[in-house]
């Protein structure tokens, strides 16, 4: 799914010195890509799946006959047998055999052929893995991206309601040094400021562990001067939310957990085909080329002239062609029980299989409803802060002429910040759901 989902950029030695640097701020992509590729399970998988090809190469391999090679010499003394008249004589020997030998099974009940198909659903199945921990790490990532960016956005209006406060406090001084406002008045401005630093303090620690779980999230060694982009993010009111069902049945038919979960049916399936094989004759052919030699053979044409070894090689060869079946009468039941636990191994695969679905189902319908929710909070935020910063203009004009206290407008402007907090989680909240849906309807994630 991530290859219709992300173009994927090739990290270079060159690209990698500039994001080892972190000279420039890091766009989500470049953020997705170098997770995926340091990621040690996604390494793992890949390891994994080189495996699972060599098995399925093996398991092509196996179908076709065998070749083996024998060579021996030997050095003896004493009594040992004379291989020109074939009687047991006192002598020092040299001699030696060599020969090939080849070996095909014809049929065994499609035990290899059902084995290539299993081997070839695992690959498959391994694929499909690896690309859903992909997925993982690119919802891992996208998460982590939009958390830094809410609470980048959340600090900055901390900061800012610092700003207007240090303002008011600046402000109040001087008209308590003209004597038109009581010290009181000044004093409780500044506790206003002590409080919004407070709040300004923790905002900007909440930003830096949002930023230290994003460089987590990618293994990045020293992320001491990483930053991010900060994109122009969509109007959350022009989010749209698809149906549940398209959503449903565009993942059921292209989530790679899916397509691995019903790999995983596949392969128990051709295990079982293997295991029911086993009970059936095999029949094999075997092709055998001998030879030997020893220095205490004679000429057979002439005896007085020596006799090569090169010749002897030629002349004592030995050619043979057989067929053979061999049937499995009982093997005390091992058989019958492979069979029975290949069956129990294909219904937990069913099982496994359901589950995902279920797991997918349940998932989206929790996305759906959140994402729902969040448009209706996002709508109701914004209400709040327009009606919060009228309210908070009003208090400051009461403030101004004498006719407000400092507890109400300090009211007035936390009602307005919190308002404000509260309207950008649920901007972030909206566009993260609705990003999830269009990750799960195959759409490239940007923001």
């Amino acid at each position: 799914m991530k290859k219709h989902i992300l173009s994927i950029v090739l990290i270079t030695t060159t690209a990698l010195s500039v994001f080892g640097q972190y000279d420039t701020a890091w766009s989500l992509n470049h953020c997705i890509d170098y997770a995926i590729q340091y990621n040690l399970e996604v390494k793992r998988q890949e390891l994994m799946l080189q495996s699972t090809d060599q098995d399925h190469l093996q398991s092509k391999m196996d179908l076709l006959p065998n070749l083996n090679g024998m060579l021996e010499h030997e050095l003896g003394s004493g009594r040992v047998l004379d291989r020109g008249t074939y009687e047991r004589v006192n002598a020092n020997v040299s001699q030696g055999d060599l020969g090939l030998q080849s070996e095909i099974s014809l049929f065994r009940g499609l035990q290899g052929y059902n084995n290539m198909k299993m081997n070839k659903a695992n690959y498959l199945m391994n694929k499909e893995d690896l690309e859903a921990m992909e997925d993982n790490v690119t919802l891992r990532v996208m998460t982590g991206y939009l958390d830094l960016l809410r609470n980048q956005e959340l600090a900055d209006v901390a900061a800012n309601k610092v700003e207007v406060t240090q303002q008011q406090v600046e402000r109040m001084k001087r008209l308590v040094e003209v004597g038109n406002e009581p010290k009181g008045k000044l004093l409780e401005v500044n506790a206003t400021l002590s409080t919004d630093k407070l709040a300004l303090t923790q905002a900007v620690n909440a930003r830096e562990i949002a930023r230290l779980n994003l460089i987590h999230i990618m293994n990045l060694e020293d992320g001491s001067s990483f930053d991010i982009e900060k994109p122009l993010l969509p109007d959350p009111s022009t989010l749209d939310i698809p149906e549940l069902d398209s959503v449903f049945e565009y993942a059921l038919a292209n989530l790679p957990q899916i397509k691995s979960a019903a790999y995983g049916i596949e392969s128990q399936e051709r295990l079982l085909a293997i295991r029911r094989g086993a009970r059936s004759p095999r029949l094999y052919a075997r092709g055998l080329l001998y030879t030997n030699y020893s220095d205490g053979l004679s000429n057979p044409i002439d005896p007085d002239e020596p006799y090569p070894i090169s010749e002897q090689i030629n002349n004592n060869q030995y050619k043979q062609v057989s067929m053979g079946l061999s049937f499995p009468f009982f093997n005390r039941w091992q058989t019958q029980t492979n069979i029975n636990k290949a069956k129990l191994d294909l219904q937990d695969a069913e099982f496994r299989y359901d589950q995902a679905v279920l797991l997918l189902q349940q998932s989206i319908q929790n996305y759906h409803t959140e994402a729902l929710a969040a448009r209706a909070n996002y709508s109701s935020a914004q209400e709040s802060v327009a009606n919060s910063d009228e309210a908070f203009r009003f208090a400051e004009e009461r403030f101004k002429v004498g006719t407000g206290t400092a507890l109400e407008l300090q009211e007035a402007r936390n009602q307005l910040y919190q308002s404000t907090s509260d309207m950008i989680s649920s901007k972030f909240v909206l566009i993260f759901y609705t990003k999830i849906l269009d990750f799960y309807m195959g759409k490239e994630i940007v923001l």
